[in-house]
């Protein structure tokens, strides 16, 4: 793809792309387009209007994400609403706090009631506060008494839309359990249509839902609906779709002095694309909006043609979105730090915040990167992902190109050391002096006085600390600020995941003062180095460099020309170096190798590796930690159980498939879809399918039968890191490999 197009311009807030429309819940969302799922509409509307039908009064429009749910839930809400016959609606929606869980549904609900019928709402006015109610009782009080003493004269709606966005199961499922055992109570008059995707305690709790007739039997205790996505009703629909949201964008650039043909796309084009699509209209539109968005439509076209069939809905998304990621970045104006610190502040927000709120809080311009990626985002009224999809693409590893990845966060992070957690509010402390604050105090207990480390609270540029974590290594938050020398430094601050997380405070507190002792002894280019500490709003920083490159995938993915077995020799040297002084590094992959400025590789993120015996005196009692594709067999093996312990060995299997993660750019076992299958694999023997010469053209037999050792079952028959540094060493590039299947 080329690199460095000019950047293209936002759209002025107040005009929202052709192809969506502010709608009920002020999402934006694909409007309907006339002649399209006529089918499921006449069908939601015979349901509705049908008085002697099946005795269910629930509808279950559901289908796979992109599909086109919403837009009809919106759609038939908007018409019932005309004709008189909508008694409420609630669309849920995750990045929205009022409408992401279920607490305030049967309240709004109640509150349309009463806004549609004086009667209704003299009766809720009778009704008792609802206390303590559980949410069947305030359910039967608030919705369904009303009805029943006043019930509507015309078959009735109440849409709910996308019930899977309403939080986790558990925390739905009164909600959901509510609605089961009171529907069946509502009037005849009275129908629920809901949407969702496929959910399991959403299926099997209306799979339980029973009839008030006697004698009367539904298939799934509600009618279930689906768009038959493969179907060619739903092709021939998306086809439409696509002829029409490409000619809005044909007006629109003719418009703009941008020259296309006539009938542009070509009736081969729209077909092809309508196939690309896999049976999503969310597909057809991201595409539409991504063209749109290009100066060059017809190449950009071309590119999207180009694309590989994928096989199935899901993974046509991830194509497309990995597509227009890529594209995004071809512009002169992007940049991955403006990238990430925008997405994760989005994805860490409790509702959408606007251009200049975010502006404030990264203290940069954000309107470039927005620009880049209008065809996923959207800033009007605030900036929101166009699809839900998005933003769990990005956070998944097993889908997400490492380089776009973003770490998943949340919107509460809890504290370790301090008596608050670090906010995400620009005016983070950095207490000045190693007097009188908490981590003096943690340091005067654990620190040894006759090796003190270095404390930089005075020596960091007051108001320079990012507003809120950068990156998240394994086992902390990283954040950037400025030292008074003006160079850019990164502080580490501790936060436990997983078994971490069951420590006690002092446990924690001792930890980290082990990582800084062990860190502090550490001097080697290959290595990270610690320059000092700070109080970081109660919690102990731990001040480094600040590695511009980022980590070695980023890195490698960026320079596509990089000598990576300079690289590798690098990282194997700096890991050499750290089993020769005692110390294991626990958690090695390409996440943790960092890029200096001048192009060395170091490692980082050895925190919390125990110290052997014979070392520095510290407990060898390692505990498991890693990522299960870097993680050693007898790390994974359910036989070994407490004795799984880090060693020498599997950090020398984590770098064997470092090594090949390098090469390849993609993780290991990248042919295996999840965590569970590498698992069984590894604890089989297999190891990760060789890479073909395309994707790791400058992968030698040489290193391949290396890091095969390094993946030897047998701990023992490893080579050590010394050994594995000395034949990387005396290994040579090559690139004339054949390609094999």
């Amino acid at each position: 793809m080329p690199a460095n197009y000019p950047c293209p311009q936002l759209r002025p807030i107040s005009e929202p792309h052709p192809q969506l429309a502010i709608t009920a819940g002020q999402s934006e969302r694909c409007t309907h387009l006339p002649g399209t799922r006529q089918n499921v509409i006449n069908t939601i509307t015979s349901w509705l209007n049908s008085v002697d039908g099946p005795p269910s009064n629930i509808l279950w429009l559901t289908d796979i994400g992109g599909s086109g749910k919403s837009t009809i839930a919106h759609y038939i809400a908007t018409n019932v609403a005309q004709s008189k016959q909508l008694l409420g609606s609630f669309f849920f929606q995750r990045d929205l706090k009022y409408y992401s869980s279920t607490i305030p549904v049967i309240n709004d609900l109640s509150r349309q009631l009463a806004k549609s019928n004086g009667c209704i709402a003299a009766e809720l006015a009778r009704a008792a506060p609802a206390g303590d109610a559980s949410c069947l009782e305030a359910f039967h009080t608030y919705i369904t008494s009303p009805l029943r003493q006043n019930p509507p004269v015309r078959p009735s709606l109440i849409v709910i839309d996308a019930l899977d966005e309403s939080g986790p199961p558990t925390e739905r499922a009164q909600f959901i359990s509510a609605l089961v055992n009171e529907a069946p109570l509502l009037p005849p008059t009275v129908k629920i249509l809901l949407t969702s995707k496929p959910s399991q305690d959403i299926q099997e709790a209306l799979d339980g839902l029973a009839s008030p007739f006697i004698g009367e039997e539904t298939e799934f205790g509600c009618h279930r609906l689906t768009f038959d996505v493969y179907g060619q009703t739903n092709r021939r629909d998306i086809l439409l779709f696509i002829s029409h949201s490409f000619q809005l964008v044909a007006q629109r650039k003719i418009a703009s002095g941008i020259p296309l043909p006539d009938g542009w796309p070509s009736r081969i084009q729209r077909h092809s694309l309508t196939t690309h699509a896999n049976g999503l209209f969310l597909w057809a539109s991201i595409a539409a909006a991504h063209v749109d968005n290009a100066e060059c439509p017809h190449t950009v076209l071309e590119e999207l043609l180009a694309l590989q069939h994928q096989s199935t809905p899901d993974a046509a998304m991830n194509a497309l979105y990995n597509y227009v990621l890529l594209a995004a970045k071809s512009y002169s104006c992007f940049d991955l730090f403006t990238y990430q610190a925008v997405l994760k502040l989005v994805l860490s927000s409790e509702n959408p915040l606007t251009i200049s709120q975010v502006n404030d809080r990264i203290q940069r311009d954000v309107r470039p990167i927005l620009a880049c990626l209008k065809p996923v985002m959207r800033c009007s009224p605030g900036i929101r992902f166009v699809h839900h999809s998005f933003a769990d693409y990005i956070q998944d590893s097993q889908r997400c190109d490492p380089m776009f990845l973003v770490a998943a966060t949340s919107h509460v992070k809890p504290p370790i050391f301090g008596r608050s957690a670090l906010s995400m509010s620009p005016n983070l402390v950095i207490r000045n002096n190693m007097h009188d604050n908490y981590v003096s105090t943690l340091l005067h207990e654990y620190c040894p006085l006759e090796d003190p480390l270095p404390y930089l609270g005075s020596d960091i540029k007051a108001g320079s600390i990012s507003p809120y974590a950068i990156t998240r290594g394994g086992f902390g938050d990283i954040w950037s600020a400025l030292h008074v020398d003006g160079r850019q430094i990164a502080i580490k601050t501790l936060r436990p995941y997983g078994d971490l997380a069951t420590f006690d405070r002092r446990t924690l507190e001792k930890r980290a003062i082990r990582e800084l002792s062990v860190w502090r002894k550490l001097n080697h280019p290959n290595v990270l180095k610690l320059l000092g500490v700070c109080d970081l709003g109660g919690e102990i920083g731990m001040v480094s460099e600040w590695m511009v490159h980022g980590n070695i995938m980023q890195y490698t993915t960026e320079h596509k020309d990089a000598n990576k077995l300079k690289l590798i020799t690098n990282a194997t040297t700096g890991l050499a170096y750290l089993h020769e002084r005692g110390i294991i590094h626990g958690d090695l992959k390409g996440g943790n190798i960092v890029i200096a400025a001048d192009g060395t590789a170091r490692l980082v993120d050895f925190g919390l590796a125990k110290m052997t015996e014979s070392a520095l005196k510290f407990s060898a009692t390692s505990t498991v930690k890693g990522t299960h594709r870097w993680m050693a067999p007898e790390l994974m093996n359910p036989d070994e159980k407490s004795k799984a312990f880090v060693t020498f060995a599997t950090d020398i299997y984590s770098m064997g498939m470092t090594i090949l993660e390098i090469y390849s750019g993609r993780h290991p076992f990248v042919e295996l879809m999840n965590d569970a299958q590498v698992i069984m694999a590894v604890n089989r023997g297999d190891i990760p399918q060789r890479p073909l010469f395309h994707v790791a053209p400058q992968l030698t037999d040489q290193i391949w039968e290396l890091i095969k050792e390094c993946w030897m079952m047998d701990g023992n028959a490893r080579p050590s890191a010394a050994i594995l540094l000395t034949r990387i060493m005396g290994s040579r590039p090559s690139y004339t490999r054949r390609e094999t299947a």
